[in-house]
């Protein structure tokens, strides 16, 4: 064995550094280890073409907690913010767009050039959610109740939380109730008309999932994205990651990439003793935190006898299908969509019954023709590409990682131009400006990130896998193997660039050890 740690972290994305951190401001001896050259995860920014480069696999910032930025002080190393919502442009096929901005008197004058109704609505919406948010994101922020070992303690914070759930008054208690286990098209389809707004509002709920607008519980998913996203960070993931890296490293975390994990080491009593590499060095520690995804957690580190039947058993059925690809577009112009530049977050899906079909096509294991696409724009301005480029990195919904006819250059290139069929439909002339592309279909993210099956979310944010997340023996970070811990997103409160799984389980691990 070499140098022993008190604690080795598994993975050297936003979860990981938060988690390392943390713990090593709580007075432990933490290493961190990376399988790859740079530090990221899925919030990595990187080269795809010479000169090019990616602000990361997911680029929505807009769920980063306050706590974790004020707790890790990464002010401090360099990290600017600001305390609301990102704006988001939505494009409509007939030319539309509407720019949905934070503030609400804008966001309502602007859903007004295509519907007072719906502009009235809008406000009646947000104020619902403003509501609402104060008891969602306090349900979300702290550790889930570990429901293995209910005792008194246990009962009390369930009871707490009906409390919480009773003081938002009987009418908003009500709503609340009835709306979260209907499909966001229901939801939505009550509060508005106008089809493409609907679709722009309804989208990050069915990001990312094995779901269309019409399935059960998809408004719970927007709500709490629209309770959590509060923050814009400045520089996008590349400026988190910067930031939680220089905590990690001043609170004394050791950070070795290029260094991939073969075995988490168990004694015979199932109980932690470290890790081995790939390389073949072996590290002490009797504490090992993983931010990979569950899967690879236990499947991939750990021997099948070391497993026992209940927790293999719903390891397996933990629902991993991902159904997202990336494409990035390298541009010799700055893009224009609907007749506009400057933009930055869009979101296309015109209605929810073009939004069902393209989910449609998952069902029958292949990718949508029409896919639904959320997209970041880049320029020279807010990156190192060329004066006058742009750079266009887009999430493409839906795209099954299971896919009959298998996922090859052949098949990378018919997806690639579906992307850009639908794209032209908001800007003509696309074709014409292209450098350079790059496609990565769910089987690339699961090589390159480690993403298990290709879920940008390590698992389905699904009800019965968000509170007890990923199964209720694991739900509070702390695993059935004495030792070995989760912190990654396929933990509460699940995926997206937040940093709570990381943060909530080093607050676990140091109250428990």
């Amino acid at each position: 064995m070499n140098k022993d740690y008190d604690i080795v972290v598994i993975g050297g994305g936003h979860n990981g550094l938060t988690a390392a951190t943390l713990l090593a401001k709580g007075g432990k001896s933490v290493l961190l280890l990376e399988k790859r050259d740079i530090l990221g995860g899925i919030a990595a920014g990187e080269e795809f073409s010479p000169g090019y480069s990616t602000i990361g696999l997911l680029h929505d910032t807009s769920e980063v907690r306050h706590k974790v930025i004020k707790e890790l002080k990464l002010e401090t190393y360099g990290l600017s913010f600001k305390t609301s919502r990102p704006l988001v442009s939505i494009l409509g096929k007939n030319k539309e767009v509407l720019h949905l901005s934070s503030d609400l008197e804008m966001a309502v004058s602007e859903i007004a050039k295509f519907s007072q109704k719906d502009a009235e609505a809008y406000r009646e919406y947000r104020a619902f959610i403003n509501k609402i948010s104060p008891f969602i994101n306090k349900l979300m922020d702290e550790s889930p109740p570990d429901l293995m070992n209910l005792g008194t303690g246990q009962l009390w914070q369930l009871a707490k939380k009906g409390i919480a759930l009773k003081k938002l008054g009987k009418k908003t208690m009500l709503e609340f109730l009835k709306v979260a286990p209907m499909s966001v098209a229901d939801f939505l389809n009550e509060k508005f008309e106008t089809d493409f707004i609907k679709a722009g509002i309804a989208a990050p709920a069915i990001f990312g999932s094995y779901t269309g607008p019409w399935s059960s519980y998809t408004t719970l998913n927007l709500l709490l994205h629209e309770c959590a996203a509060q923050t814009t960070i400045n520089g996008g993931p590349e400026s988190l990651i910067s930031a939680l890296k220089k905590a990690s490293e001043a609170s004394g975390v050791d950070i070795k990439t290029n260094s991939e994990v073969n075995r988490i080491l168990l004694d015979d009593d199932r109980m932690v003793t470290g890790v081995q590499l790939e390389s073949g060095e072996m590290i002490a520690a009797s504490i090992v935190v993983s931010s990979c995804t569950p899967r690879r957690t236990f499947y991939e580190f750990l021997l099948p006898n070391q497993l026992d039947f209940h927790l293999e058993n719903g390891i397996k059925n933990y629902r991993t299908r991902g159904t997202t690809a990336k494409v990035n577009i390298a541009l010799n112009t700055k893009i224009v969509l609907n007749g506009e530049t400057e933009m930055k977050f869009v979101r296309t899906g015109n209605s929810f019954d073009e939004m069902e079909r393209a989910f449609d096509s998952v069902k029958y294991r292949e990718f949508s023709k029409e896919p639904v696409l959320d997209i970041h724009l880049s320029s020279h301005d807010d990156s190192e590409i060329p004066s006058g480029h742009s750079v266009a990195s887009v999430l493409v919904h839906f795209a099954p990682h299971h896919f009959d006819q298998g996922w090859s250059a052949e098949t990378k290139k018919e997806l690639l131009n579906a992307t850009l069929r639908t794209l032209e439909l908001y800007s003509a002339d696309l074709s014409n400006s292209i450098v350079a592309t790059e496609v990565l279909s769910p089987v690339d993210l699961e090589n390159r990130y480690g993403l298990s099956f290709g879920h940008i979310f390590h698992g389905e944010h699904a009800i019965d896998q968000l509170i007890t997340r990923p199964i209720p023996s694991c739900a509070n970070y702390k695993t059935p193997l004495s030792g070995l811990y989760l912190c990654g997103s396929g933990s509460h409160p699940g995926g997206g660039i937040t940093c709570m799984p990381g943060y909530l389980s080093a607050k676990a691990i140091l109250k428990n050890n």
